[in-house]
């Protein structure tokens, strides 16, 4: 099953799809693909879909 959400991670000054993957990992998630939706001061608000294991 495919399924669609958000997640919120901490902005660091040098954002990089390697930070943005790694910090996803540390939730348990592979992504099928992803989008940064929302910036802040503090965090970034990634939009996901993943296959549910």
């Amino acid at each position: 099953m495919i399924i669609s959400d958000c997640v919120r991670i901490n902005r660091v000054e040098n954002i990089s799809t390697e930070y943005i993957e790694k910090e996803l990992k540390k939730c348990e998630i592979e992504p099928i693909r992803w989008a940064i939706t929302h910036v802040s001061d503090k965090d970034l608000i990634i939009t996901l879909a993943y296959e549910r294991k």
